[in-house]
């Protein structure tokens, strides 16, 4: 379902330099071309014009200008020819200055020469016989300047990059990382942590005015010949660069890229190799602690635990197992466990209504953890889903008709829309000039633009196009969307039966995940039969369409629905059709003609030949889908069937209904965590990494703000991981779609900078005996503190001691968990279920302190207590009623009555589930509003 483009391949191991050694390309002259190309050019350069004096005589010059009897007398065959002759000579003249001008470029080596005027298919055939006779000293010359730019073998530097296979079982000695940049140095050997040591280098600038660099001009530049494109090309191709792109289209490269030059550039520096001091071993200043019995060291899968009471080591804790999944394994195939399906990957707007169904399910209700696999799906999805791009298109959908309603327009005729980072389009037919602010009419008021800037953030209303579906991205990385409804007929989507079928499972999904649909139904057939699972009220999976086509009919409406929708009105919820292959004939004949009227309601899409469709789609088996009503090709959105069974499997673990431990009297365990360390650490660290509330890294060092995201990620995944993880799984983590250990090491390096040193001037980053990088114990984090602060509580002496212990720890909860992270990172968060660990231990420290505080009759502590808990897991059942309970006792029905109306806007806006239990305390402390519980329920 995703847009698909060519990628290198992930988690594998990067890229060696010496893969740009390459052996000087061997050019071979063809006698027989060569003077096949002499004999043309002697015939046209000279033959021509010999044949022309003997046949005509000299050329026709004018010998002064024209008269009237000249200009008006009849034209005769003598006139004619004349003009034909002249015409003769004037091509033969300006073909031997093309032949002259390619000739001259050819022999000097100044690249491409300038167009001679009207040139065109003249001068292109010059250059191709001009170049055929002199095929020798061309290729002579460029075979020379590959030679001199790989003559030189390239030795690998082992010193440099990260080893995407298994590190586990090699010794540290062995491992491709220089454990040495961690620790105190002093000077020696030269080496480089660069692959671009050694090489001529050339950065891409950023465009000037309107222009642009590119391949050809750097050729032209630096190696005086446009041509040698293909040399920068083959040096750079697949090659990541800073951005983590790279380049696989030689018209595609990007300000700030680094392209590899051959060695007879001019004009451009050679990357120096750095003079790096030869490591001299120095112990840790801290000893490094073995896991404590009962405490299981944290991994990349494991949510950490010890048991109810478990002491938390203190320090790093060194795994001694291999417990932590590796990228790669040992043969240096990717991990089936870290290959993320493809079709959500790139799934944007699909992949948006997915992952937003998910989060609203989770915040529902406490579900389970789900099945591995499934979690793979889970971190794809968050890597490829846009969805600020949903957002701003619902919004300025639902925004649209209140500003057609304001300037009493009727809403437009939308039949596609196309979504990128800056706009929204429509495409209307027929054309409308009446477009409201802000929209502007395009092309005449065929298309209407909204620019993301202008779309309002409080659009409510309701949502006036819900059949708008996506199928796919175009070469402008825009998604593109069409409207089933306005298609007056049945979309065929034809070739590969296979893709064809994935993209109407696409489709369906998207019906009935897309935020832009209120009231509708669809019904499927053909397609996979977890489809239905998706989301069970609005999609339905039917055996055999047939069954429900006079449903359909009864159903059937001639008004326009427009106007019912924008109204609310339960009556126009629309009925869309999605078939995984095509229906038998009198089937087809029925829905084709429930499908021709526009806006009725009722929309189709059908996999496969639908004779009469109106619109008819081409998609072949790489996933090139082609809307010839558009004159587009997109790269398809698509969903596999074992894709739709793993989503299926993360919305059922989500709608599973669990109970807390603590609502049945046991106590939720306390994870293990990193370096002891309680609030008091926490204010006075010099290094903080907060991720209970808005995620942040406090440093005394600075660091660029443009690298600032990625730098804090990669602090956050190390403080969440306590026990320390090799590079591989940290690039496999942090670079989902995959980076070369080059760009992962520097990466490092530069958070290392950034962090500093401790108080005993060893680094807050650092690497383990094992090759495990993980941060130092100086370095403070909130969630280690708050478990620390929770396990010392299980084990006071006093209530009064459990209580300070318990209201400390909820002091530094600031928000959700995480909060504030930017869309599309941290997607290694489905990986390591914290997101379900962290609430369930803060909800049960909170219950437990209301507890107690009640207990002591202090209703105002225990009112403090749920609040707090409420700011990281705002949809906890059992916080809810422990807050209703504590504001009763406090401040009596009317409090009661508040929270009960504040939790009422909960299940109306996200919508929270209630237990029976809450339900039941409503009736029962306020008895007066038992009516708007069972309503809000």
């Amino acid at each position: 379902m995703t847009t698909q483009r060519p990628r290198p391949e992930r988690f594998t191991e990067a890229p060696d330099p010496g893969r740009f050694h390459q052996e000087p390309p061997v050019e071979r002259r063809s006698t027989a071309t060569a003077a096949l190309a002499a004999l043309a050019l002697l015939l046209l350069v000279i033959g021509v014009p010999v044949a022309l004096l003997l046949l005509t005589g000299a050329p026709p010059f004018p010998h002064g200008w024209p008269s009237r009897e000249d200009l008006t007398a009849p034209i005769g065959v003598d006139a004619v020819l004349t003009v034909l002759r002249a015409v003769v000579w004037l091509a033969w003249l300006h073909f031997t200055c093309c032949v002259l001008a390619e000739f001259v470029s050819a022999v000097r080596g100044r690249g491409v020469p300038r167009a001679i005027p009207l040139g065109g298919g003249s001068q292109r055939l010059a250059r191709v016989l001009v170049g055929a006779l002199l095929l020798t000293g061309i290729a002579a010359g460029q075979a020379g300047a590959v030679t001199a730019g790989v003559g030189v073998p390239v030795t690998p530097k082992s010193s440099v990059s990260i080893s995407a296979g298994t590190q586990a079982d090699k010794p540290a000695t062995e491992q491709r990382i220089d454990l040495d940049r961690f620790t105190p140095q002093e000077s020696g050997k030269v080496t480089s942590k660069d692959p671009l040591a050694g090489k001529k280098v050339y950065v891409v600038k950023a465009p000037h005015g309107h222009r642009h660099d590119s391949l050809w001009d750097i050729a032209d530049k630096h190696l005086g010949d446009g041509r040698r494109y293909k040399e920068i090309y083959e040096l750079n191709k697949e090659r990541v660069q800073p951005d983590g792109r790279h380049l696989h289209l030689a018209r595609l490269i990007q300000p700030g890229w680094t392209l590899i030059m051959p060695e007879d550039a001019t004009g451009v520096e050679r990357q120096p190799v750095e003079s790096a001091p030869t490591p001299v071993r120095t112990a840790d200043p801290r000893p490094v602690d073995s896991p404590q019995p009962g405490v299981d060291a944290p991994d990349i899968e494991q949510t950490g635990g010890s048991g109810a009471d478990g002491a938390g080591g203190s320090g790093h804790q060194t795994p001694t197992g291999g417990g932590e999944h590796q990228p790669a394994g040992d043969n240096g195939h990717q991990d089936s466990r870290w290959r993320l399906p493809n079709d959500l990957l790139g799934g944007g707007l699909v992949a948006a209504g997915i992952l937003g169904l998910l989060l609203t399910e989770r915040y529902r209700r406490r579900g389970r953890d789900p099945e591995p696999a499934a979690a793979v799906a889970e971190v794809a999805l968050r890597v490829g889903s846009d969805p600020a791009r949903s957002e701003a298109l619902d919004r300025a959908l639902r925004g649209l008709v209140g500003q057609c309603d304001a300037a009493e327009v009727p809403l437009p005729p939308l039949f596609a829309a196309a979504v990128d980072d800056y706009a929204i389009e429509l495409l209307l037919a027929p054309a409308r000039t009446d477009a409201p602010a802000p929209w502007q009419a395009l092309d005449d008021g065929r298309r209407w633009r909204l620019e993301r800037s202008d779309v309002a953030a409080d659009a409510t209303g309701p949502a006036p196009y819900p059949a708008l579906v996506c199928l796919g991205r175009d070469q402008h990385e825009r998604d593109v969307l069409v409207d089933l409804e306005a298609a007056g007929g049945a979309l065929s989507v034809r070739g590969d039966s296979v893709v064809a079928r994935e993209v109407a499972t696409s489709v369906a999904v998207q019906l009935a995940t897309n935020p832009w649909g209120d009231l509708l139904q669809v019904t499927t057939s053909g397609l996979p039969e977890s489809v239905g699972e998706v989301l069970a009220d609005r999609l339905r999976v039917v055996p055999d369409i047939d069954a429900v086509l006079p449903d359909f009919e009864q159903g059937e409406s001639t008004a326009e629905v427009l106007s019912g929708r924008v109204t609310r009105s339960a009556d126009a919820a629309p009925q869309y059709v999605v078939l995984g292959a095509p229906p038998d004939e009198d089937a087809g004949r029925r829905l084709a003609v429930l499908a021709a009227r526009p806006r009725a309601g009722f929309g189709l899409m059908v996999a496969g030949e639908v004779p009469g469709a109106r619109w008819q789609l081409q998609v072949d088996e790489s996933g090139t889908l082609l809307i010839p009503a558009l004159g587009l090709v997109l790269s398809a959105s698509r969903l596999s069937e074992p894709t739709v069974e793993l989503v299926t499997e993360l919305l059922a673990a989500a709608r599973a209904t669990t109970r807390l431990p603590s609502e049945s009297g046991s106590r939720v365990r306390v994870p293990a965590t990193g370096s002891a360390g309680d609030d008091s650490n926490w204010v006075t660290a010099a290094v903080r990494v907060g991720v209970l509330g808005t995620v942040e890294v406090r440093s005394p060092n600075a660091i660029d703000a443009e690298r600032w995201p990625l730098a804090t990620e990669i602090v956050t995944f190390l403080a969440l991981h306590p026990g320390g993880v090799h590079p591989s799984v940290l690039g496999a983590s942090v670079w989902p779609r995959g980076v070369t250990s080059e760009v992962r090491d520097l990466a490092v390096e530069r958070v290392r900078q950034w962090l500093g040193v401790d108080s005993q001037g060893g680094h807050q980053l650092r690497l383990d005996p094992n090759g495990r990088l993980y941060l130092g114990p100086e370095v403070a984090v909130d969630w280690d503190c708050f478990c620390d602060l929770v396990r010392r509580s299980r084990t006071a002496r006093t209530i009064r001691d459990e209580r300070e212990l318990l209201r400390r720890g909820l002091h530094l909860v600031r928000g959700p968990f995480l909060s504030g992270r930017p869309r599309g990172g941290y997607s290694w968060i489905a990986r390591v279920h914290l997101e379900r660990v962290v609430p369930d231990l803060v909800v049960d420290t909170a219950h437990r302190l209301f507890e107690l505080t009640l207990g002591d009759d202090d209703p105002a502590g225990a009112v403090s207590a749920a609040r707090a808990g409420l700011r990281l897991a705002s949809g906890s059942d059992l916080l809810w009623r422990d807050l209703l309970q504590a504001e009763h006792r406090y401040g009596g029905v009317a409090a009661a009555e508040a929270v009960v109306e504040a939790l009422g806007e909960r299940v109306v806006r996200h919508g929270l589930v209630l237990s029976p239990e809450t339900e039941a305390l409503i009736e029962e402390l306020w008895p007066a509003g038992a009516s708007r519980s069972r309503h809000v329920s």
